[in-house]
């Protein structure tokens, strides 16, 4: 694995230290911009850019992960996807906090606009069947124009179903690959089959693809701008996700104070 900082796009955005986890200082059209031009600028035979996200909870997965861990701190790049990092960068490094919260739902329209502008290809790869292609229809639907060269599931139903997969998208080679497994499946599973895939750069997502797929709602702006995405969230699936927003939350606030208080 590439060593933490190591990268092979030095107009990479600068960086902050969080707690072990190189964070990309950037705001949302900064981070546009410089995923982009990974994308347009492959450089073979070194594999594609890698670029994944940060929140509470990804912290805490991390804390207990040691491989998801590695991951972070190997990653292109590692953007604050969640009001709690940007919060937690506040107390840490009150005078040069994180900017803002960089949340891909919010701005992926634009992107593959500016994408589609510069004549890059994006594939998407992830959720449970149909959800991946119902989001591509959409994204076509809102860029006339966006080359979107596949839309595949990331619930292999069978052994050749990866295979088959890996090899759609070599001979495609999209310059942007968006995966959308969930962490920590998608980093792992992305950094493991990057030199077998011929893009420009791979992009981590989340649970992206289920919000504009329509398998999952999304809070309303107003709720998002007040940093109460994850209350929203919690209220309307109470059961998967008590854990990871009412301990989950308070586990994370707990050591960021904890850590704050040490001189």
């Amino acid at each position: 694995m590439r060593e933490p900082g190591e990268s092979r796009d030095q107009a990479r955005p600068a960086q902050l230290d969080f707690l072990g986890v190189p964070l990309l200082r950037c705001d949302t059209p900064t981070f546009i911009k410089w995923l982009l031009d990974a994308a347009a600028s492959r450089r073979e035979p070194l594999p594609p850019t890698f670029v994944t996200y940060l929140n509470a909870w990804c912290f805490l997965i991390a804390s207990e992960d040691p491989t998801y861990a590695v991951l972070l701190r190997s990653a292109d790049g590692v953007y604050a996807d969640g009001q709690g990092i940007v919060w937690a960068s506040r107390r840490l490094e009150p005078e040069a906090p994180l900017p803002e919260r960089v949340n891909a739902a919010d701005f992926i329209i634009d992107l593959l606009k500016a994408a589609s502008a510069r004549g890059l290809s994006v594939a998407l790869l992830g959720s449970e069947p149909g959800v991946a292609r119902r989001a591509g229809e959409r994204f076509m639907s809102a860029v006339p124009g966006l080359k979107l060269t596949g839309c595949y599931d990331g619930y292999f139903s069978n052994e050749g179903g990866q295979p088959a997969v890996l090899e759609k998208l070599a001979a495609d080679q999209p310059d942007l690959l968006l995966v959308g497994m969930g962490v920590p499946l998608q980093e792992k599973w992305a950094w493991e089959h990057r030199a077998q895939l011929p893009v420009g750069a791979i992009w981590c997502v989340g649970a992206m693809f289920e919000y504009f797929g329509e398998a999952r709602a999304r809070a309303p702006v107003w709720i998002r701008k007040a940093g109460l995405e994850w209350l929203f969230r919690l209220v309307l699936e109470p059961r998967r996700l008590w854990r990871r927003y009412l301990v989950g939350n308070a586990r994370f606030m707990w050591r960021v104070l904890r850590l704050r208080r040490v001189p």
